[in-house]
């Protein structure tokens, strides 16, 4: 029997153990979904009322959210995914296969990287990520690849008043929709329910086998997790509108208002001062500025005697509530204020106790995906011809490749390894005392450092020679060295001089 059968069975057994035993008192209500509706004893559950396109659509609108979003998915999967196993061979298969294991913006053979990248954000900003194993065309059981699917479009299977998804074996239930493979269907894309269209379409349905879910801080009865963006949509929209609105005050009245009186248009043969600016030429000179002659200013002509006045501009302060709106955007965000372009303000005690709690974060994320993808990765094993053995071994990895020595390491921190050492100084002693917990040698196979018989060795392969101060190349080494000339009473004759030979220069430095 197969991992992923084993897996299936015992997975089937654990859920016919709970329904055969477990009789729960309580109903478990449906939240904030788009919709509610039973279809024979199995209910249909949608996403989020808020339509979590409207927080799509304020991510991809708002600079400040995106970039808070995107730096912190960049930053999850900045170190790369890797793949262990115990067969060598496998991991070189599996890592081939991931790297055009996707499908992006209708683009097939990209890489699996960024799947995990859309993941993040789709967590973040949806609630949800929902990834299909797109299945091959020779066999619906053998994954091709990945495609993110966008939750606004699918509709979930529940069992009768339970926030439980129907199975993938439980083909019998009454009212279950059954996926091409003959599975249970836990998932419709396009279905009535869909926030998003088209709704001409046929459903697509899909098991718990043909899908990888991952929510964001979901309820006790969510099936759908919760945007990020969803506690400050409302203040985005206030701050995006507030901005607008200081927009169109610069352009009405931020300029001030010019008010050209051009004398009487009405002429008087009597008077030759009146008439000078005929209507015409009037309307003329004001279509000349209207032309973009002028600044962008706003003017007014009227009749009068050749004067001009101005009216002063007025644009009211709100620097003190955009800052607020800012804070409590930021607030929200999964990235610390310092990460983002808000940073006037904050010293370095702040950022330094900020840094290791967004570490842990987002550590805590690479961990949640290679939890969700590994099991796929093991399957995919399988359907490569390699046993449960091996298969079994495999695991996804998100992180910096690490160096065998670690004082090499990116982030090596010299004080907590002073620590370190100091301990490790303690327990390993010269090799020798009783009290020893770690032989010298093997403690510095831990540090990735040489062998001591390797530095003895070394050490002995220092030359000497016999050299003559009358030597022209002696006398001027001595020279360099010691910022003297050489004499007969500073290099002896026939003196033993010790070569380090351990570099590769022509020119030998002479130790007298």
């Amino acid at each position: 029997m197969s991992l992923s059968d084993r897996i299936r069975n015992r997975t089937k057994q654990a859920r016919e153990a709970f329904l055969s035993t477990a009789d729960p008192q309580t109903k478990q209500n449906t939240g904030d979904y788009g919709h509610f509706s039973t279809s024979g004893e199995v209910n249909k559950v949608g996403p989020d009322q808020g339509d979590i396109e409207s927080y799509w659509k304020q991510y991809r609108s708002n600079p400040l959210v995106r970039r808070g979003i995107n730096i912190y998915a960049d930053d999850v999967v900045s170190p790369g995914y890797r793949v262990t196993a115990d067969s060598d061979e496998l991991v070189a298969k599996l890592e081939e296969w991931l790297s055009t294991a996707a499908i992006v913006g209708g683009e097939s053979n990209r890489d699996f990287a960024e799947i995990l990248e859309g993941s993040v954000i789709h967590e973040e900003v949806r609630g949800t990520t929902i990834v299909e194993k797109v299945p091959t065309k020779e066999s619906p059981e053998e994954t091709w690849g990945f495609r993110l699917v966008n939750p606004s479009t699918v509709e979930a299977y529940t069992y009768d008043s339970q926030a439980v998804l129907v199975h993938p074996d439980d083909a019998d239930v009454s009212g279950v929709k059954l996926t091409q493979t003959g599975e249970a269907a836990a998932y419709g894309q396009w279905g009535d329910g869909a926030l998003a269209g088209p709704f001409n379409k046929d459903t697509v349905y899909l098991s718990q086998n043909d899908v990888i879910k991952m929510v964001n801080d979901p309820d006790t009865a969510d099936i759908f997790g919760n945007s990020t963006i969803e506690p400050i949509s409302k203040e985005i929209a206030e701050l995006d509108r507030m901005i607008s609105d200081v927009g169109e005050a610069v352009h009405s009245k931020g300029y001030p208002l010019w008010v050209f009186s051009l004398g009487e248009p009405n002429g008087d043969a009597q008077n030759p001062r009146a008439g000078i600016w005929p209507e015409e030429e009037m309307k003329k000179y004001r279509n000349e500025h209207k032309e973009g002659n002028w600044e962008a200013n706003q003017k007014d002509f009227v009749p009068g005697d050749v004067d001009v006045s101005t009216i002063s501009s007025d644009v009211p302060e709100i620097e003190e509530l955009l800052d607020w709106l800012v804070e409590e955007i930021i607030a929200a965000l999964p990235v610390p204020k310092y990460k983002l372009a808000h940073t006037d303000n904050i010293n370095r005690d702040v950022t330094s106790e900020q840094t290791p709690q967004y570490e842990r974060r987002v550590e805590a994320k690479r961990h949640k995906l290679q939890n969700i993808f590994t099991p796929v990765l093991r399957e995919k094993a399988e359907q490569l011809g390699y046993n449960d053995e091996v298969a079994s071994s495999v695991e996804l990895t998100i992180e910096e490749p690490r160096e065998k020595n670690p004082l090499r390491r990116e982030g090596f921190d010299a004080d907590e390894f002073a620590t370190f050492a100091q301990g490790l100084e303690a327990a390993s002693g010269d090799g020798e005392s009783p009290r020893d917990i770690v032989p010298a040698n093997e403690m510095r196979g831990l540090l990735g450092l040489p062998d001591l018989g390797e530095v003895e060795a070394s050490e002995e392969s220092t030359l000497e020679y016999d050299l003559d101060e009358s030597d022209a190349n002696v006398q001027a080494e001595f020279e360099d060295l010691y910022g003297e000339p050489a004499t007969p009473d500073s290099v002896g004759d026939g003196a033993d001089v010790e070569l380090d030979t351990s570099t590769d220069d022509d020119s030998e430095t002479a130790e007298a």
